[in-house]
């Protein structure tokens, strides 16, 4: 037999009018926390060590090493004007030693003595040619010679300005730490209030009759602490993170056992009571719940059937959950005020 929810159309709406009321009011908590969390002291701003941009070490290190790429600029650029000048010079002399080497061919050919002048002074020609071509290298020699003291200075001030920096990064941890604590504190100092206030809520005003606004209270404390306080839990070796998920585990795992054990207590004593006090203690609109899901309001525990027989009366508790008219005689739902069939008001099960 198909069951209906016994719940009003009206009620079902309104139940969901509700949820979205909760939800709307948790929105505009939400933006009120985003704001008081965005003008807090700034305390997030990115830690650094005073060594590292103004101290006098740091300061006369940089300046010690901009001088050095200033000369060592000056050094390349004659470097490179010296090696265009040797470029030249190794051709001018190579080509005077292959037209010296040709002319000396063709005297040979000739034997004219007569040329005798004219092979010396070629000859000094070539010479000199070498002569200039060994002075631009000379040059070149001394100019790299200058460069390997200005690398091995420059070398030793970037290992002091590493040690430095070095030096500097037990304060910069220091530093951070502090100011981890300092984000965590002012992010606990809102939403602990918050979190308690919720609990409070949870536990002692879930029946209240504006439950509707504190379930959003209650929403957006659990989206406060999640998003607004774990992001910024300090991180230092997962102590914290550790502890806080140990402690929230165990609150969770008591809140949990203490309420099973006190339904377990609760549903022991109403299954001792005779069925007229245990229907008592089922509302209307609860058994129709139940029945729909196929669960008995007395002591929901599954409805058992057993090769499609209809069940009357839960195998667990003994609670009738199904009976007949006492006008048509047609099978009901025991929890029915009114016949479906003929509208007779309902009778006490036998």
């Amino acid at each position: 037999m198909d069951l209906v929810k016994g719940v009003r159309v009206p009620e079902r709406a309104y139940r969901i009018v509700l949820w979205v009321v909760s939800l709307v009011f948790a929105g505009f908590i939400i933006g009120l926390g985003n704001l008081v969390i965005g003008d807090l002291p700034m305390v997030e701003q990115q830690v650094v060590p005073e060594v590292s941009t103004s101290s006098p070490q740091m300061v006369r290190l940089r300046s010690d090493l901009t001088a050095i790429a200033a000369r060592r600029g000056q050094i390349d650029d004659k470097l490179e004007i010296a090696k265009l000048q040797l470029t030249q010079a190794q051709r001018a002399s190579q080509t005077g030693s292959e037209t010296f080497a040709a002319w000396i061919a063709a005297r040979t050919a000739t034997t004219d003595p007569q040329q005798d002048p004219e092979v010396l002074a070629r000859t000094r020609q070539l010479e000199q040619a070498k002569a200039s071509e060994r002075a631009v290298q000379q040059a070149i020699d001394a100019l790299e010679d200058e460069r390997v003291p200005l690398n091995q200075h420059e070398s030793a001030l970037l290992a002091q300005q590493s040690q430095l920096s070095a030096d500097a990064i037990p304060a910069q941890e220091r530093a951070m730490f502090w100011q981890e604590l300092r984000v965590f504190a002012l992010r606990l100092a809102i939403t602990l209030p918050m979190l308690l206030v919720a609990t409070w809520l949870v536990v002692k005003k879930r029946r209240s009759d504006y439950w509707p606004l504190m379930r959003g209270f209650v929403l957006a404390a659990v989206f406060v602490f999640f998003v607004e306080l774990v992001p910024y839990l300090p991180s230092y070796g997962g102590y914290v993170r550790y502890v806080v998920g140990i402690v929230l585990t165990f609150a969770a795992g008591h809140f949990l056992i203490k309420n099973m054990r006190t339904y377990l207590a609760r549903r022991q004593a109403a299954e001792a009571q005779a069925e007229d006090e245990r229907r008592k203690l089922v509302s209307h609109d609860e058994a129709f719940k139940k029945m729909a899901a196929k669960q008995c309001p007395g002591c929901d525990r599954p409805i058992s059937t057993t090769d499609g027989a209809e069940s009357n009366f839960c195998v667990h508790c003994g609670m009738t959950l199904f009976n007949h008219c006492a006008g048509c005689d047609a099978r009901k739902m025991a929890f029915y005020r009114y016949c479906m069939a003929c509208g007779v008001p309902a009778e006490a099960p036998a």
